[in-house]
């Protein structure tokens, strides 16, 4: 199928965007670039994501609140929200222009990319960048049952990086299974705990309702999880695994990361660890200290998310009250000081220092009682006039209509009889 023709995907023809939607999209990743967590002299990890990144992807929500990443969204695939076109756009745009640019990350995060859409320069720059020593994860085993895509893959040059013998995969059709149920076996002798301290949480007895891809390891591999349900003719399949490739450390994974096995927080069979998990596999190909504490890092990343939360409630709070003109320099103070805590918190966490951290954003998140109960008696104090102010209106209002009605219809002061009259002689 050529260019013209993978312009219409899903029903929708690329030809008919809306300009005005172009440069909205546009708009959203430079707002991501911009909003990304920027390193503070701490020695974050630099991430290119590229495939399925967009806001419609849990991806999305784990990489905006995860402190030690630091990451370069370029959407490449086609989706709901994401046209061809515009992932060409955002692949010329956000994509590193040199070599040395590709050198700065320490991992490439391949989330199901159309990876016909890369140059063959660019393909080179991923491989070299691995070769080098940089981590990589590539979801999906070969991305697609369809063949443009998972034969623009398997024939690559950056997947003869990856444990997945690609080609064999693309033999049989980009390895989908036939059915939607399965569940995830830990492998308790893989050498590194990447997935076993997750073992005791329950991990291995969700039920995935949602297809998967075939995972055909390469020889010197080695398997962190196999799948089993999927695909019943051939029992247990791998569903993880990693390997050393020169310089650089690499995984592929049988499921979409925010997706069936990988998918939170919706529904009762979701993997509520999932973004340690993922986590965990960022730090073991990065080649960094893996998580110990389980349990305490679970519970940082939540008073993260609870956190910030809090702040953008507070935040909108404080700006309301400054619309009715209301002194809001105290709850701006407090907000300060929170954040100069949080801020503490967030070191703790670079350094993997996960149980201070737990102490510091616990204290964090009992000052916030505080200064939540400073805002809402400013909050009152401030709409106490305004309901002063209705109250008054609403009662003139009835006063005065009453008075009204009173003098018409009741007393009639003002009302004059109809005379009867005739006409004169003419």
């Amino acid at each position: 199928m050529g260019r013209a023709g993978r312009l219409i995907w899903g029903g929708r023809t690329a030809y008919a965007m809306d300009r005005a939607r172009s440069r909205s999209i546009v708009t959203f990743v430079v707002l991501l670039l911009t909003l990304s967590p920027l390193c503070q002299g701490l020695e974050k990890i630099r991430v290119l994501a590229t495939g399925h990144i967009d806001q419609l992807n849990r991806l999305f929500t784990f990489f905006r609140s995860e402190p030690l990443v630091e990451y370069v969204p370029v959407p490449s695939r086609a989706t709901d929200v994401v046209t061809v076109q515009d992932a060409i756009k955002f692949i010329r745009l956000y994509f590193p222009r040199t070599y040395e640019e590709m050198g700065g990350y320490r991992m490439i995060m391949l989330a199901a990319p159309e990876y016909d859409l890369f140059s063959p320069k660019q393909d080179q720059w991923m491989y070299e960048a691995i070769r080098q020593g940089a981590g990589g994860i590539n979801d999906g085993s070969v991305f697609s049952i369809m063949p443009q895509i998972h034969n623009a893959w398997a024939n690559s040059q950056t997947s003869k990086a990856f444990p997945n013998d690609a080609p064999a995969v693309a033999q049989k059709g980009g390895g989908e299974s036939g059915t939607m149920f399965f569940s995830v076996i830990i492998n308790r002798n893989f050498p590194d705990p990447v997935l076993t301290p997750f073992v005791k949480f329950g991990i291995e007895k969700l039920a995935v309702n949602a297809v998967s891809r075939l995972v055909i390891p390469r020889q010197g591999s080695g398997t962190l999880a196999w799948q089993v349900g999927n695909f019943p003719s051939l029992g247990q399949v791998p569903f993880l695994i990693a390997w050393d490739y020169e310089g650089g450390r690499t995984m592929t994974t049988g499921d979409f990361l925010g997706n069936g096995w990988f998918s939170y927080p919706s529904g009762p069979a979701s993997n509520q660890y999932s973004p340690d998990i993922l986590m965990n596999m960022i730090l073991y190909c990065t080649k960094r200290r893996l998580i110990e504490d389980v349990e305490v890092f679970h519970r940082v990343k939540s008073y993260f998310h609870e956190f910030r939360s809090r702040m953008s409630l507070l935040t909108s709070l404080r700006d309301f009250i400054d619309k009715f003109g209301a002194n809001t320099d105290g709850i701006q103070r407090e907000a300060r000081k929170l954040e100069q805590i949080h801020a503490q918190g967030v070191e703790h966490y670079m350094n993997q220092d996960f149980s201070q951290c737990e102490g510091t954003m616990d204290a964090a998140l009992k000052a916030f009682s505080e200064v939540e109960e400073m805002a809402r008696r400013a909050k009152d104090a401030a709409l106490l006039w305004v309901y002063v102010i209705e109250w008054l209106v609403a009662s003139s209002t009835l006063f005065v209509s009453s008075f009204v009605l009173w003098t018409l219809m009741v007393k009639r002061r003002l009302y004059r009889a109809v005379r009867a009259t005739r006409l004169g002689p003419g």
